[in-house]
């Protein structure tokens, strides 16, 4: 059976621009986004290389948002069935990266894939994972106690777990050829996003003149102002999985702008920002190896 699958994927990492760059490189004309924003196949607990079966994504009623999924390859091959062979299509699932399953699924089933993760300053990327969740009002602790709790069920404890690339990158550099490999930072997305996005747009081979729309940042964390604005979060993370597919995407854009607007960002503690360098300074060093990278800024 010769299925559609996807020519790209971004790995990660969470809470570092992954949202914002996939939806970017899906106004180009000749690139292609599902409307399901994280498939998670290659991490799915359920995963299944069945290529029959039913093809609508499972929603995991369990998770804190409640998202759908695909557990079998016919349900993950759906998402991209009948696009045109000149189209390059890709997903984005930031669970990949921290997951030690993806990476052997992936080289399995797609060797050829190519692959992208943008990273973000481990600290900082955590503090931005911790506002979130207080954004959508499943957070009520402060982050000095939200990071020395113990790992558990929850998915919270991952705020600081999800920051060591270097190790979790490691795996793929030893997995897949560097040239199916192409490690972006966030920092470089907010200072040149149409430049960085067009170099995208050449590696994955489209045409890197189209400059997208990149005024618009999406999954903002913060803290909501009002009590209108935190209700506003808590029905959007409740009714998200059911209006994604068919609401459309100026519509969401605009309520999501509307949101932002009503958040405020405070900042992360130094005290708090320099005990978490302390924990992943190693890490850090073994990152800029890997990507020959001077990262001596993350360690300050």
């Amino acid at each position: 059976m010769n299925l559609r699958l996807p020519d790209f994927i971004v790995i990660g990492a969470f809470k570092s621009g992954t949202t914002s760059l996939m939806s970017y490189l899906g106004q180009h004309e000749r690139v292609f986004v599902p409307w399901l924003q994280e498939p998670n196949y290659f991490g799915s607990p359920s995963y299944d290389r069945s290529p029959v079966g039913e093809k609508r994504p499972h929603r995991v009623a369990s998770t804190v948002y409640g998202r759908f999924r695909t557990d079998t390859l016919a349900q993950y091959a759906a998402l991209f069935e009948g696009l045109p062979t000149d189209v390059i299509a890709g997903e984005s699932s930031p669970q990949y990266l921290r997951d030690t399953s993806a990476c052997p699924r992936i080289r399995e089933m797609l060797p050829d894939v190519k692959l992208m993760a943008i990273l973000r300053h481990p600290a900082e990327r955590a503090f931005s994972d911790y506002t979130m969740f207080v954004r959508d009002g499943l957070e009520h602790d402060n982050f000095a106690a939200a990071i020395q709790r113990r790992p558990g069920n929850e998915p919270f404890h991952h705020y600081v777990e999800t920051g060591f690339y270097g190790r979790q990158l490691r795996t793929y550099c030893e997995t897949f050829p560097a040239n199916q490999l192409r490690v972006m930072l966030f920092e470089d997305l907010l200072s040149d996003p149409v430049g960085l996005v067009g170099s995208c747009f050449e590696w994955l081979g489209v045409s890197p003149e189209f400059h997208p729309d990149v005024t618009s940042i999406r999954n903002v964390s913060g803290v909501p102002r009002t009590k209108a604005v935190a209700l506003g979060y808590r029905m959007r993370r409740q009714l998200q999985p059911y209006l994604k597919r068919v609401v459309p995407q100026g519509v969401q854009r605009s309520v999501d702008s509307w949101l932002i607007r009503g958040l405020d960002k405070p900042e992360l503690d130094p005290a708090l920002r320099a005990q978490l360098i302390d924990v992943y300074a190693d890490d850090i060093k073994l990152l800029g190896e890997l990507i020959n990278r001077d990262l001596r800024h993350w360690l300050r």
